[in-house]
């Protein structure tokens, strides 16, 4: 067995310092425990992310599977927000007892199921880094207890339009392109603008799948972005938000334009 590299799991470098600044977390590891994937589905985002509007609820199942030579006894874990398990600013309550582990030779799967409520359990400052304590024990007495062992991204849900006009407009004429970047407020309970965001400016030509990228423009203190282009031709247009670690990513419906 190989044994467990604290930190292995980490995802982005942004989350690596995190959680291995000095001091920000107890770990404790004997013998050779192997502990391997963490995995959220039904987070509604990309890998591990859960990603959460303004009034519904999302249910999510969390599985660790670890192994050892002797057997796990028991592989436990914790999803909280802060600097470390014992300064948790907010912990997730997972709907069991204790995890439902099922083993397979040495190796054993433990999942438990959360339902998450933005009305109930989140607010703005708990966007973000997530972390993942673990709490894995074998039969033959090695253990491996950490605040540390992963981390996982809680995000905003963002919404995005597009409008592009006049419509039709002549072809050589300005065409001006404006959207809308809203995200979940955990606060208020509402949608507010996305200030000072990237907002990228695409386009596609009919009978074409693909969307081409112009660059970007910024949002303005309510979440609109305008840009102007020259019209050419028949097109779809649309903007695209890239993701950040409180937001997820978000394209808007594309607005065809019938160039004359």
């Amino acid at each position: 067995m190989r044994t467990l590299t604290i930190g292995s799991a980490l995802l982005g470098s942004l989350a690596v310092a995190a959680l291995l600044a000095p001091g920000a977390q107890a770990t404790e590891v004997v013998g050779n425990i192997d502990v391997g994937t963490f995995r959220i589905t039904g987070g509604g985002g990309a890998g591990n992310d859960v990603v959460l509007g303004t009034t519904d609820s999302r249910k999510i199942t969390v599985q660790l599977m670890a192994g050892d030579d002797s057997g796990v006894k028991v592989a436990d874990f914790t999803l909280y927000h802060g600097s470390s398990l014992s300064k948790a600013d907010a912990v997730l309550k997972p709907s069991e007892a204790a995890p439902v582990c099922t083993a397979n030779g040495t190796t054993t799967v433990c999942t438990k199921h959360y339902t998450i409520d933005p009305r109930r359990d989140l607010r703005n400052a708990l966007a973000g880094i997530w972390k993942v304590a673990i709490d894995v024990k074998a039969n033959d007495g090695d253990y491996v207890q950490t605040d540390g062992y992963t981390s996982f991204f809680m995000k905003r849900n963002a919404k995005l339009t597009a409008n592009a006009s006049p419509e039709p407009v002549a072809k050589g004429r300005t065409l001006t392109v404006t959207g809308k970047l809203t995200r979940a407020n955990w606060d208020t309970h509402d949608y507010r603008g996305y200030t000072n965001q990237r907002a990228y400016l695409e386009f596609r030509t009919p009978g074409v799948s693909y969307y081409e990228s112009m660059g970007y423009t910024l949002t303005d203190t309510h979440g609109v972005a305008t840009a102007k282009v020259t019209a050419t031709a028949d097109r779809y247009w649309r903007y695209e938000f890239r993701p950040t670690m409180t937001t997820n990513a978000v394209k808007a419906t594309g607005d065809f334009v019938d160039v004359r």
